[in-house]
C-alpha cells in the first residue's frame, strides 16, 4: 500500500484494514495463544500504516472515512493507534489497550534498522512493553540497561555446567556485537540435559541478554551505572597488570505517548 494510493484513494485504507481483519481472524482461529509470530505480523502492518499515516496528516481523513466505510465509529480525538487497532481487532478490551501500547512505544524506540518483531520480542513481549512503568526509562532504554548489566556481570559469573569445547554452531558471530551465543538445552527423561542448537545470532543474543540482565536486577543485583563498572574492571586489571607487568585495558561496551481515546 503506497503512500500515493492512499492519497488519491480512501478506499486502500478499507481495504488495507479488510485483509488486516482477515488477517486478524485467521491468528485467532489457528494458531491464538499458541505462538505470537502471526500477531507481530499483524501489529507491524498496522505499524507500517500508521508511519504512512504520521508522514502527511492529511491522510488521516482518509483513514476516518474508511472507517466510517466500514462501521466503525471514532472521534476526532481518538489517537491514530487507537483507530487502526479498533478497527483490526474490535471489541474494547484491554487487550488493545495493549497492543495500541505497543505501537505508541514502537513509534518512540524502535530502531529504523531492526525489524519489528525482533524488537518486541527482544523487550519480552506485548505484555512486558504493556507494564513499562508510566515514569522512568523506555522500554528500549531499560532493555539498554539489563543488557549492560548482564555484560558485566556474566563474564565472570560461576558456570552452571561444565566447561566444554562447543562447535562451530556455539561460536559467535563473526561480524556480531557479542562475545556470546545462545544454546538451546534438551531436557532427558532420565534429568540429564544436552545442547541441541547453538546460535551466534545477534538478535537472539540480544534478547537472552535482556532476560538474563532483567533476572539479574530483580534477583537484587543493582544496575550499576556502565561508567562506574568500567572503572571498577578497569582497576581490577590495573592490579593484575602491575603484578605480571602487563597493560591490558578491559573495555565495556540503548515516551510514551498518552492513550487518547
Amino acid at each position: 500500500m503506497s503512500k500515493s494510493t492512499l492519497q488519491t484513494d480512501a478506499a486502500a485504507f478499507a481495504r488495507e484494514i479488510r485483509a488486516l481483519q482477515k488477517q486478524r481472524k485467521t491468528w485467532e482461529d489457528g494458531l491464538f495463544k499458541s505462538s505470537n509470530k502471526e500477531l507481530y505480523s499483524i501489529l507491524e502492518r498496522c505499524h507500517t500504516v500508521l508511519q504512512q499515516l504520521r508522514e502527511d496528516r492529511k491522510l488521516r481523513k482518509a483513514l476516518t472515512k474508511a472507517l466510517d466505510d466500514l462501521g466503525i465509529p471514532s472521534r476526532s480525538n481518538t489517537s491514530p493507534e487507537l483507530k487502526v487497532v479498533r478497527s483490526v481487532f474490535g471489541s474494547e478490551n484491554n487487550r488493545i489497550y495493549a497492543y495500541v501500547r505497543v505501537l505508541q512505544t514502537a513509534k518512540a524506540d524502535l530502531p529504523n534498522d531492526q525489524k519489528f518483531s525482533d524488537w518486541i520480542e527482544e523487550h519480552g513481549g506485548v505484555e512486558e512493553i504493556r507494564r513499562k512503568p508510566k515514569d522512568g526509562p523506555s522500554a528500549a532504554e531499560l532493555a539498554k540497561r539489563h543488557r549492560e548489566l548482564a555484560e558485566e556481570r556474566l563474564f565472570s559469573e560461576t558456570l552452571i555446567s561444565p566447561r566444554f569445547t562447543p562447535d562451530d554452531s556455539l561460536q559467535p558471530a563473526p561480524d556480531g556485537d557479542y562475545a556470546f551465543s545462545v544454546a538451546l538445552v534438551r531436557i532427558e527423561p532420565d534429568g540429564k540435559a544436552g545442547i541441541i542448537f547453538g546460535s551466534g545470532k545477534t538478535t537472539l543474543v540480544r534478547a537472552v541478554l535482556s532476560e538474563a540482565g532483567k533476572r539479574l536486577s530483580e534477583a537484587g543485583d543493582a544496575m550499576e551505572p556502565v561508567a562506574e563498572a568500567r572503572a571498577k574492571n578497569q582497576s581490577r586489571e590495573q592490579s593484575v597488570s602491575g603484578f605480571i607487568n602487563y597493560d591490558d585495558e578491559i573495555e565495556c561496551v540503548d515516551d510514551e505517548a498518552t492513550l487518547a481515546a
